[in-house]
């Protein structure tokens, strides 16, 4: 599931450049512009400098929640959702709003000459506006004008890219306090899913460096190379929309303090070689039962910021299904209903959800099913799948629906958890858990590279303040589904196309 492709030598092939300067007007012109042209070159590239002071780490990038409703009938019956941060490539600055994702390796964003309809209804990087871009090979080596460059194909758990590669600057956050060289991918084609339903423009992949093509498009290797940065972390803030005021961020260089109420629990990554951020898993509980899917200790859980539901083990998906869903009672919303705890024991803790943390917010009508039963697997990519009458929109569909269709009402209906099957056989599988948003919704989570390790401590939302205060009672000091989007990295392969010389 690792990267996959031949890398070949080839030499340098020797530029010359011929002027011929036919008057002695034409010479001077020249002469000027060699002798103005330094001077304006530093600054074009001045952003491409790495920051020297460490007052910019952390840096702090508010994400922005966005949900997406799924229609069924004419009517929404879930939302789909996704967080997404601006970031900027190239001189002058080109935008982009990014989802932040720990499970893929690349740097992707839609390419100017990408012309499908899920390309067009983003923003685009164009390499030729930018001065400071170098179109390239997956060597690094420069891809010359009129050549065929390096091509890439990237599938993830929903969707997929082919793209090229560039090597320019980017620059984290709205300015250029925080901006690095990096090495991209340009993508000429994206699928429907899920890139046209939401307004994110495209990925950054915050995967170990094994997940890349190379440790050049390693956005992790990237940062440790800046100086400045003292600290080999970033933070995750996952809001669940509930609390309006309440603003979902990712730090990066480190993490925010004022995010966590609890001091952080650690757990050390496993299988690194996979490049995943992954960790061990030894025990499952529901309503305080242990189950037995992990008895055999090869349990372990790819914590994944990309993820908006949790993974669980295909063979065992049933059994978490009819454990966790509960009748709702004629309720609304599913977030309040009596349900049993879920609990995962990684290492010496315990990571605790609540019903309001892993159900799907609406009830669903007796007999209707939003999992996929296919779920999730090596090969298998969810990309326009329209099932049971299920209507995939644009991001123009979705806006004008979410204003004029009307929520299912659902008088006796069934409350069913954000779960999915996820099916790999080993290495990375067969018992592997995707613990994605609901999780992170609950949990601030520190991922720290040159540790090797995970750490957990509750988030500072208005929930997690309540049950403290409940349970200590006085204020907490500051210490492949319809509605499923899953961009964990499945496969990558390389498509070779420059010639030998």
């Amino acid at each position: 599931f690792g990267p996959r492709y031949k890398q070949r030598a080839f030499p340098e092939t020797e530029r010359t450049f011929h002027v011929f300067l036919a008057s002695h007007m034409l010479s001077a012109k020249v002469t000027l512009l060699l002798l103005t042209l330094p001077l304006c070159v530093p600054s074009l590239n001045q952003a491409v400098l790495p920051p020297k002071s460490a007052d910019v780490w952390p840096r702090l990038i508010p994400l922005k929640r966005e949900a997406v409703p799924v229609l069924r009938d004419g009517k929404i019956i879930s939302h789909k959702t996704s967080y997404s941060g601006v970031i900027s490539l190239g001189r002058p600055l080109q935008q982009f709003r990014v989802v932040f994702d720990t499970g893929s390796g690349h740097l992707v964003v839609p390419s100017s000459l990408c012309t499908n309809e899920s390309c067009i209804e983003h923003q685009q990087y164009n390499i030729s506006n930018s001065v400071t871009a170098t179109a390239i090979n997956v060597n690094g080596d420069e891809c010359m004008d009129g050549s065929l460059c390096d091509q890439v194909s990237i599938g993830y758990g929903t969707g997929k890219v082919k793209g090229e590669f560039v090597r320019d600057q980017v620059c984290l956050g709205e300015d250029t306090g925080a901006c690095f060289e990096v090495s991209a991918v340009m993508a000429v084609e994206l699928s429907n899913q899920p890139f046209r339903s939401f307004r994110f423009d495209g990925i950054m992949g915050l995967g170990l460096q094994q997940l890349s093509v190379s440790s050049d498009f390693s956005l992790l290797n990237r940062l440790m190379g800046i100086k400045s940065l003292t600290r080999s972390q970033f933070g995750v803030f996952l809001t669940d929309g509930a609390q309006g005021t309440e603003q979902s961020e990712i730090a990066m260089g480190g993490f925010n303090q004022k995010r966590v109420l609890t001091p952080l629990s650690w757990a050390p990554l496993a299988k690194v070689s996979l490049g995943h951020w992954q960790v061990k898993i030894k025990e499952v509980r529901i309503a305080g039962r242990t189950l037995d899917v992990c008895q055999d200790g090869s349990c372990h859980g790819i914590v994944d910021t990309g993820t908006s539901h949790l993974g669980i083990p295909g063979s065992n998906m049933p059994q978490f299904m009819d454990a966790l869903s509960v009748d709702s009672a004629g309720q609304a919303s599913c977030t309040e209903v009596p349900a049993p705890e879920l609990e995962l024991v990684i290492e010496s803790f315990v990571l605790k959800l609540e019903p309001r943390h892993y159900m799907r917010p609406l009830p669903l009508a007796k007999g209707v099913n939003l999992t996929s039963p296919h779920g999730v697997s090596p090969g298998r990519s969810i990309d326009n799948e329209i099932s049971n009458g299920t209507v995939v929109l644009s991001q123009a569909q979705a806006a004008k629906a979410e204003q004029n269709a009307s929520k299912a009402e659902v008088t006796s209906g069934t409350c069913t958890p954000r779960l999915m099957p996820v099916s790999f056989p080993e290495p990375l599988g067969p018992k592997l858990f995707i613990l994605g948003e609901p999780l992170l919704h609950r949990y601030y989570t520190v991922f720290d590279w040159a540790k090797g390790a995970i750490g957990f401590g509750l988030s500072d939302t208005v929930h997690n303040r309540k049950a403290l205060q409940a349970a200590h009672g006085h204020g907490a000091e500051h210490v492949f589904d319809e509605d499923q989007v899953f961009l964990v990295q499945m496969v990558v392969s390389v498509r070779v196309r420059r010639a030998a010389v």
